[in-house]
């Protein structure tokens, strides 16, 4: 009987546990999260890399969007937190703390005792510049504190989400780069149309849907306030 008991609150237990995950990954945490990045003043390439970056990581809906408002720099630094936060089992939080008290990304991997290696998976050769001088010393030191900048470090991590995210080789995604083609730009153009245009100020303020095609009637009714005048 009693093993009965413990084996229900389990299955009860698992249930619970795999709703709450749906929860998180749901379209309704997603569009939160996607409402939020229209007021970061964004490109849109880089709106839809910070949504597929959030995709990935599937981070708690509330976490999420409190995080990429406090980050000072959103496209560069929610997917670095996210990757640290996972390689470490630390809290994305604890590491957004970290950075806004001005410590370098590398100060931070060293205090959490974070591997280099989380932003070299999938590079086993030189990457060329402008990753390889850092790839290079990993390699011959990797048990030592890799002291990289900071924009290096953003730039790796932004690596790791693409390549993991549509699985390809790093190497692919910096072949691109080295042509021109920003990380964030080569996952827009995977992911476009899954998220909708943010709306122009002209449509804001006629309230008008993404998107309407031009020459389509006007609403009639009560004049919007700004064309009184």
């Amino acid at each position: 009987m009693r093993s009965r008991s413990c084996a229900t609150r389990r299955l009860a237990g698992a249930a619970a546990g795999a709703a709450l995950v749906l929860l998180f990954a749901s379209p309704a945490a997603a569009s939160v999260f996607y409402d939020v990045t229209l007021n970061l003043g964004l490109g849109e390439d880089q709106r839809i890399f910070l949504n597929v970056t959030n995709d990935y990581f599937a981070p708690p809906a509330a976490v999420a969007t409190t995080l990429v408002q406090r980050c000072p720099s959103p496209v560069d630094d929610y997917p670095v937190i996210l990757l640290l936060a996972r390689s470490s089992k630390r809290s994305p939080d604890e590491i957004l703390r970290l950075r806004l008290d001005y410590l370098s990304w590398s100060d931070i991997m060293f205090r959490l005792n974070i591997s280099p290696s989380v932003l070299f998976t999938g590079i086993d050769r030189d990457p060329g510049p402008p990753y390889g001088k850092a790839w290079g010393y990993w390699k011959k030191h990797p048990r030592e504190r890799l002291v990289i900048r900071d924009r290096d470090v953003a730039g790796l991590a932004k690596l790791q989400v693409a390549a993991r995210r549509h699985k390809v080789s790093p190497y692919t995604l910096i072949a691109e780069r080295n042509k021109g083609v920003t990380i964030e730009h080569y996952v827009a153009e995977k992911n476009r149309g899954k998220y909708p245009k943010a709306r122009t100020a002209k449509e804001k303020a006629r309230g008008a849907q993404p998107g309407k095609e031009k020459g389509q009637p006007k609403e009639h009714g009560r004049p919007h306030q700004d064309d009184r005048h």
